[in-house]
Parts: C-alpha cells; structure tokens; sequence
C-alpha cells in the first residue's frame, strides 16, 4: 500500500513538474517578449520565474530520490557485493530522509511560518513570501516518505526477501 501512494504521488509529480515547467517557459517568454518588443518587462515575469524554479529544482529534487536518479557513486557501488550494496543504500536513504526531515521539513516549516507571522510579500505578484519558502517542507515530506519506501526496499533485499539491490 506505501509503494502504491508513492507511486501515486510519484505520477502527481511528474504531471506537476511538466505544468511547472510549462509555466516557467511561457512566463520567460513573456518576459523576454515586453522587453524587447514592448519595451518594458512585465513586473511580474521575473520574480514568477524565481519562483517557479524553486518549486522546480526542490520537486525534481524529490522525483529524483524516488527514481534514485540522484548524483551518486553508482559505479563504484555496483562493483560491491549485494548485500555491502543493501548496507550502503540503507545507510544512504536514512542519511536521506533524516536530512530531509530535520533540515526540509521542519527547518523549513519554521521558515514559513516565520514569513507568514512576518507578513512578507513577494511585492510583484502580491502573495505571501510564504509560498517561496513552502517549497521545502512541501519536497521534504515527499523525500522522507520515498526514503523510507527505498529503506525498506534495502532491507528486504538485505534479507533475501525481493526488492531491488
């Protein structure tokens, strides 16, 4: 059931990367196209692509963890018996989500309510700065729940149970 929901999220994100990045593309369009043909940048573009590219680099960030796509020593790694490659991935994926869990989320939870009490604005697009920090407990709690998915994964392959080495 645990690897079904992160399937699912796994497939929400990809479609909401693809939107995200959608966005993203049109908006420096749009920025570059008021610059130069209309002689004056839309206000707004810049500070939408800042945001844009956040939510994109800390959501890709976790799709990655979750297709274990992420920078790595892969071919060292392979080159080690089976069950020192389940010691490692174990290792690695509690590294993994305790960072995330500690630093993400709620390092990053702290920050948005910080900029919520404070009352900041992203002053071209009039919402709270809020929205630019919500990012990182947002990808920190999928991180975890991937991470713990793969734990588990390692460690099944660890007992001989299945699961990917």
């Amino acid at each position: 059931m645990f690897r079904r929901i992160n399937a699912s999220a796994q497939g929400i994100l990809h479609l909401l990367l693809i939107s995200l990045f959608s966005v993203l593309v049109a908006d420096v369009l749009w920025g570059v196209l008021t610059r130069y043909l209309l002689g004056g940048q839309a206000r707004w573009s810049e500070e939408l692509a800042r945001l844009l590219m956040v939510w994109l680099g800390l959501l890709g960030a976790a799709l990655a963890c979750r297709e274990e796509k992420h920078l790595g020593l892969d071919i060292v790694v392979r080159q080690w018996p089976e069950a020192l490659q389940a010691w490692v991935r174990i290792f690695y994926n509690v590294c993994v989500g305790s960072f995330a869990l500690v630093v993400m989320v709620w390092g990053g939870g702290h920050l948005v309510a910080q900029r919520l009490a404070a009352g900041q604005m992203l002053p071209a697009l009039g919402i709270s700065k809020a929205w630019f920090y919500l990012a990182l407990p947002v990808s920190g709690l999928l991180i975890v729940l991937f991470s713990v998915e793969l734990l588990g994964q390692a460690w099944k392959s660890l007992r001989g149970e299945g699961g990917q080495a």
